[in-house]
């Protein structure tokens, strides 16, 4: 459910949930579900915790994060795995104010011409059109 991606769920505007088969707030919804599932709530403060230090770019609190994490049978076990296995470049990338996100969306572009083109006759004529979508 992508309610629960939110850092900061709706207190005020009321919306029909489905499952629930109710109108309510996102805060209500939410306050029902990590009520119900403990360990969902475990998770869920866990994540909103690493959230928080990789917006606002502090690794000190996102270093104890990774310490102090115990598993706990979920999937975000496996998550917090590969970031300790990554740890240092993790940490790199969340003091760094710079992302690679530019380089990645150059990438998407080059990819949806070439399954678009479905090939050049040459070279040339595909680097000139990359330069042409990217430029």
């Amino acid at each position: 459910m992508s309610l629960f991606h939110k850092a900061a769920p709706d207190e005020i505007h009321t919306r029909y949930f489905f499952g629930l088969n109710e109108y309510m707030t996102e805060q209500n919804a939410f306050d029902i579900a990590l009520n119900e599932y403990p360990s969902l709530k475990f998770v869920y403060e866990t994540y909103l915790a690493f959230h928080s230090a990789l917006m606002n770019q502090d690794t000190r609190k996102l270093w104890h994060l990774l310490d102090t994490y115990r598993n706990t049978g979920t999937p975000l076990d496996i998550a917090m795995e590969t970031l300790r296995k990554n740890r240092a470049g993790v940490l790199a990338a969340t003091a760094s104010p710079r992302s690679n996100g530019p380089i990645e969306g150059v990438n998407r572009l080059i990819k949806l011409l070439k399954r678009s083109c479905f090939g050049f006759r040459n070279q040339g004529n595909f680097f000139d059109r990359i330069y042409q979508i990217t430029a």
